[in-house]
């Protein structure tokens, strides 16, 4: 076994890469969880059953799978497989970008991504397009208004004329990934009714469907800001999801649901760089970033016994 206990990339951020063998299958476990947050009825970072329930944050997305894994371990003896388990994916990822770059899964041919699925196989996802866009200005007296630059309402405006970019793509894609998930998220200045704002701030995301062009997406947009005098700058470009071949997993997912995926994972980014992949864990995403989080101990039990079967030899 060989193991890469840290990365020094953009974001610092720590990852343990286990190897056994000459993997040809990955698994892959974010370790990190969003905060906590307001509502939870006990401490979220104490980890507690009730009945079938286990509560506790990052239980369902995803520490549970982490448990089954590490049980599994316990089972089987791994042969030709990697566990990478990151510390970012809720915060940036760029732990795997950087993996990928490094070349330490040019041996991979199929992965893993053990993201809450209910035990379902997923099989295809959305991408991720979040870009902020600033505006300036002299700013001064409202009474003024009508011969000074205006950077809210230029930030207005950008919002309209990318609202209307999504709606001219509501039927792009094919079903259930049809549209762009184009919203306005927020515009904020630091203007009053009185006072012309001297700055303005715009920030939208985009979801662009599986096959789409996440990068040519981002061009439409700072195409559509250039008229304004936009400042934009792109906070996340994560190409969307869609496995190469199911096939491979049946292995030992046979019989399970297959499904397609309303959030984005790191699968993208691997099936970017050639592998093959599926995302499969326990947990649902009803519980997920929300108070009371908890996994069903009957999928923590379903879901390391598929992952034993792939430590115990990959799927060559």
């Amino acid at each position: 076994m060989e193991t890469v206990p840290r990365s020094r990339g953009k974001s610092d951020s720590a990852f343990v890469l286990a190897i056994w063998g000459r993997p040809d299958v990955l698994l892959n476990v974010h370790i990190d969880t969003v905060p906590s947050g307001e509502g939870w009825t006990d401490d979220p970072l104490k980890l507690r059953q009730d009945g079938d329930k286990w509560i506790g944050l990052g239980t369902s997305d995803i520490k549970g799978a982490a448990a089954c894994i590490l049980a599994a371990l316990e089972k089987v003896t791994p042969k030709n497989v990697a566990l990478l388990l990151s510390g970012d994916e809720e915060h940036g990822s760029e732990v795997m970008p950087e993996l990928i770059r490094r070349g330490h899964v040019d041996d991979v041919k199929t992965a893993i991504i053990c993201e809450p699925t209910s035990c379902r196989v997923g099989r295809a996802h959305r991408g991720m397009l979040a870009i902020r866009a600033d505006f300036s200005g002299p700013g001064g007296h409202s009474s003024l208004a009508d011969n000074i630059e205006k950077p809210l309402l230029k930030a207005a405006q950008l919002a309209a004329d990318i609202g209307a970019y999504g709606a001219a793509n509501l039927d792009f894609g094919t079903a259930p990934f049809k549209g762009l998930c184009t919203n306005i998220g927020d515009i904020k200045s630091d203007g009053a009714y009185n006072v012309i704002p001297t700055s303005a701030s715009l920030w939208v995301s985009m979801r662009p469907p599986p096959g789409d062009n996440v990068k040519a997406r981002e061009t439409d947009l700072y195409d559509l800001g250039k008229p304004y005098e936009a400042k934009l700058d792109t906070i996340v470009a994560f190409p969307p999801f869609a496995s190469k071949d199911i096939k491979p997993f049946e292995r030992f997912f046979a019989g399970t649901e297959i499904v397609d995926l309303p959030y984005w994972t790191e699968a993208a980014m691997l099936s970017g760089a050639g592998v093959n992949a599926v995302v499969y864990g326990p947990g649902n995403l009803d519980q997920a970033h929300r108070p009371n989080e908890y996994v069903e101990s009957g999928q923590l039990i379903t879901a390391a016994d598929y992952y034993a079967k792939a430590l115990a030899g990959g799927l060559s």
